[in-house]
């Protein structure tokens, strides 16, 4: 039967080659994460139809992983349509240079489908025992069901609260803390962990030492190689309270399975939902509660025109928590002629500043019809290092103290050179107030930001509250920002719909 096994290996291998040169076309190496699951599949498939006849825990085995395949790769195929590079490939590429284009055929996507192949090495042993059905048997498989619906659970929950919280006109939270979230900050890794558990214990149970190999490097992947470890690499950075966060909720297991964590918190209304979860009550597939928003919040949300024509969005959410100020940011922008898109520009940033608008951290990407950028940037002791992916490498600014084109701050004004969010370049800059007449001049200020291919002007009211720019384009035409929602929240007294 191991044979059968290393025999479907040239297709898993295949079907990598074949995304890879996909993905050189697309400059997009994140489709690889598609493929990861329907590997499993077809290993499993493979597996089973060489028995000549498949026995309840073949049959058992071959629905369940097919299922968990398909709906994950759908899943991630839904989840990354639209979007660029996960930052996790980008990070490889920067690190690779040129020479990525071809190593990442080896170091990405051959070397995931024989990561693939070693852990369906389980599915050998259950499939090809002839055992009679036993109780352990049951309650393997019962364990292998949980796993799959807890990881659904937590991924529509999670896709809920991204939809919600990219509608425009809403309030972006950082976090998602409630539900399965509420109860681990991964709790579709550990989904995932539980029905991997259950194949690897039934591999065991037939007396076959793969089931080790199996749930050992699964272990591994999703918490160390490009599970939880690689995705809260710099999150307190990027989000405001993930500190907190990771304070008051376990990183992999859930709360109901340290008790000692449960009953600190049974007075809380998560203790009351771990509770009802103990007692058998069904999951719930989308938790909304209303929470509070942070300390101190602003957010903002501009119309985007053309002229008269209106073409986006840009939305800017600011957290001012202690010492640190936090920005999330995003733009989504599409011009259409006889509805057909000349333009079409996203852009979405996440940064932190401290009490004196020094920038601490900064997170962006930006794609066009033409292009995608990524960068990151990280303020050190010796100044401030940005990395761009765009097939550049990483450059010292030499600048302790610098602030990206952050509009909603009066501070902005102060400036005499900037960093550029999308490409990392620090422009100089002029900042010049626009003197005014008339019965408006008392209560907006306007400034003129000039620069490198720029050409701003920046309303303010006259308490510094930012409402809206205008921006002289090609052709004679200007980008005009129309402020559609303006909110500001300083206490805990004001509720969001939202899950943060």
């Amino acid at each position: 039967m191991m044979t059968t096994l290393l025999l479907t290996a040239p297709w898993l291998m295949f079907a990598a080659s074949l995304l890879w040169l996909h993905s050189l076309r697309s400059k997009n190496f994140g489709h690889v994460d598609i493929l990861w699951p329907l590997h499993h599949v077809m290993a499993c498939f493979g597996v089973c139809v060489a028995l000549p006849k498949l026995e309840w825990r073949g049959i058992l085995l071959l629905l369940l992983v097919t299922a968990w395949g398909i709906r994950l790769a759908t899943y991630l195929a839904v989840r990354a349509a639209g979007r660029g590079e996960d930052r996790r490939y980008a990070e490889i590429r920067a690190n690779q240079g040129p020479r990525f284009k071809f190593t990442s055929l080896f170091i990405i996507y051959l070397l995931q489908a024989l990561l693939a192949l070693i852990i369906c090495a389980a599915f050998v042993p259950i499939v090809e025992s002839a055992a009679p059905w036993r109780l352990i048997d049951s309650a393997l498989f019962a364990l292998i069901l949980f796993g799959l619906l807890y990881e659904i659970v937590a991924d529509l929950q999670l896709s809920a609260f991204v939809k919600q919280r990219s509608a425009p006109g809403q309030q972006e939270t950082q976090l998602l803390r409630t539900g399965l979230w509420s109860l681990s900050r991964h709790p579709n890794y550990f989904g995932e962990w539980c029905f991997w558990l259950g194949i690897s214990l039934l591999a065991l149970s037939t007396g076959s030492w793969f089931g080790l190999v199996t749930i050992g490097l699964v272990s591994w992947l999703l918490l160390r190689f490009t599970g939880v470890e690689r995705m809260e690499a710099g999150a307190p950075a990027r989000r405001p309270d993930y500190q907190d966060y990771q304070q008051q909720t376990p990183a992999f297991f859930p709360v109901f399975l340290q008790p000692q964590r449960l009953l600190r918190s049974r007075k809380n209304p998560t203790a009351k939902t771990l509770l009802i979860l103990l007692c058998g009550t069904p999951l719930l597939l989308v938790n909304q509660p209303s929470i509070a928003l942070p300390a101190s919040t602003e957010h903002w949300y501009f119309k985007a025109f053309i002229d008269d024509r209106e073409v986006g969005y840009h939305s800017f959410d600011v957290t001012r928590d202690g010492q640190w100020i936090y920005l999330s940011s995003r733009a989504d922008f599409e011009y259409r002629l006889l509805r057909i898109p000349l333009f079409s520009y996203t852009h979405e940033v996440k940064e932190r500043y401290d009490e004196n608008l020094c920038l601490e951290y900064i997170e962006s990407s930006t794609e066009t019809r033409r292009e995608k950028i990524a960068l990151n940037g990280q303020r050190t002791q010796e100044g401030f290092t940005v990395n761009t992916i765009k097939g550049g490498a990483g450059e010292d600014l030499g600048v302790t103290c610098l602030t990206t084109f952050a509009y909603w701050s009066p501070k902005l004004l102060t400036q005499n050179q900037l960093l550029n969010g999308q490409d990392g370049r620090l422009m100089p800059v002029t900042i010049e107030p626009i003197i005014t007449d008339g019965p408006r001049s008392s209560a907006r200020k306007s400034y003129r930001l000039k620069a490198e291919s720029l050409d701003l002007t920046l309303h303010y009211s006259a308490d510094g509250q930012w409402l809206g720019l205008e921006s002289l384009l090609p052709a004679g035409r200007r980008l005009i920002y129309k402020l559609e929602n303006y909110r500001a929240a300083n206490d805990h007294t004001e509720h969001s719909p939202l899950m943060p």
